[in-house]
């Protein structure tokens, strides 16, 4: 038998590396919304989810509208609450927020087209029908006489809380502090990233990471932090990776390190996941009706991925996804599932953070699992070689450290058979 060369023993092991999920696979939504007279006419651009501490199982979704503002579901799908002062064209949620008196709330901040900047509200968990109040009503919008479309905050590892923003005047993504004031918020600008037209945002602090649906583009990875510079680096381009297009994205936290990056594939009506240490592809999903029905979820404009436990109805996590086209409620509306529905429909399956109550066998993708790509470990430094880095501190390669170091020892092999020779 004659032996391999490097060459092709390399291209026969990247081959081997990359061969994640390529078909997407089915998961059955349980819940959807159900939009009321107020809603019901509206278009929602993104959607939020404010877990309540006291009481998991009443946590609430929150749609930015882009035509009524905000409304408020309970995760029966029955609407709540409409807070309409205007569009709003993405809307996020930040709890532990401090207020005045030694108090805190979670922070709401939606992104206005209307009042032209972020508007500040606060989400009270004591009070009834949603609880959703503008923080501080007498003052102008965070920014003001600037337009959002895309809005995310996150709690860096430093304590501090920042917000995004994806600018729709000439694109970019601006960062801010955000700081309590008496009564109210200030935000800080701290840089601007040219980052193109902002679809998607999300924020990983354990590893240091700001992750941008760009139009037109992909997925591309900053630093978190803002003297970390402006130059980003791509994770994977459309029509790579499976990835035709691109919509809103969201992290789902395993643990302080594990999880998934999930990116929206409008046109594709599909899900695509990211392995969060190594960002290679891992898969792709379709939410389906549970009967097997047609309804299913298409051109999705938002996300939400969540691994804690909401109550009995969601015990292993939530997924929720935005249904562009729904003809259940010939509208558009939210379709939720359980993260256990989703995880389970790969195979391998997925992580899932709550396991079973039965003791059920995890078969996610693990500590070093995954679809390829580089191991970054929590301060954002790759590892396993092989990727160009940049202020980003991120290095993307298509080929797995697992291959890699069978490679290695495939060509020692290699160069001991020929020297024997």
């Amino acid at each position: 038998m004659r032996n391999l060369s490097l060459p092709a023993l390399t291209a026969v092991l990247v081959s081997t590396a990359a061969g994640a999920q390529t078909a997407p696979v089915t998961a059955p939504y349980t819940v959807q919304t159900q939009p009321g007279a107020r809603s019901g006419g509206g278009t929602v651009n993104d959607v939020a989810l404010w877990v309540n501490p006291a009481d998991p199982a009443a946590s609430r979704l929150i749609t930015a509208d882009q035509n009524n503002g905000l409304f408020t579901y309970a995760l029966d799908g029955g609407e709540l609450q409409a807070v309409t002062e205007g569009a709003s064209s993405s809307v996020d949620v930040l709890g532990g927020f401090p207020l005045a008196g030694g108090t805190s709330a979670a922070l709401v901040l939606s992104a206005s087209p209307t009042l032209q900047g972020l508007v500040p509200y606060v989400m009270d968990a004591t009070a009834d029908g949603g609880g959703l109040t503008r923080l501080s009503p007498t003052e102008a919008p965070l920014d003001v006489g600037v337009t959002y479309g895309t809005v995310r905050m996150a709690r860096l590892t430093d304590g501090t809380l920042q917000a995004f923003g994806g600018l729709v005047s000439g694109g970019g993504l601006r960062q801010f502090l955000l700081t309590p004031t008496d009564g109210g918020v200030t935000a800080t600008p701290l840089r601007d990233l040219p980052a193109g037209n902002v679809l998607g945002l999300a924020v990983d602090p354990a590893y240091r990471a700001l992750y941008v649906a760009q139009q037109g583009q992909g997925l591309y990875r900053y630093g978190v932090d803002a003297d970390a510079g402006t130059a980003g680096t791509q994770v994977v381009g459309l029509g790579d990776g499976g990835l035709t297009s691109v919509g809103r994205i969201a992290l789902y936290e395993a643990s302080g390190v594990d999880g998934y990056l999930v990116a929206s594939d409008p046109s594709a009506n599909t899900v695509v996941v990211f392995d969060r240490r190594t960002l290679g592809r891992v898969g792709a999903f379709q939410l389906v009706q549970q009967d097997g029905g047609t309804d299913a979820v298409e051109q999705s404009r938002g996300l939400v991925a969540f691994s804690g436990a909401l109550g009995t109805a969601f015990p292993q996590g939530l997924f929720v996804a935005h249904d562009g086209l729904s003809s259940s409620t010939l509208t558009d509306n939210l379709k939720l599932t359980s993260w256990g529905n989703v995880a389970r429909a790969f195979t391998p399956p997925l992580v899932i953070a709550q396991e079973p109550a039965d003791g059920g066998v995890d078969g996610g993708t693990g500590k070093d699992g995954g679809g390829g790509g580089v191991i970054i470990d929590p301060g954002g430094n790759p590892s396993g070689g092989g990727g160009t880095d940049d202020d980003s501190g991120c290095g993307c390669t298509s080929t797995s450290v697992p291959a890699m170091a069978t490679l290695g020892l495939l060509a020692m092999s290699l160069l001991v058979r020929r020297r024997r020779s």
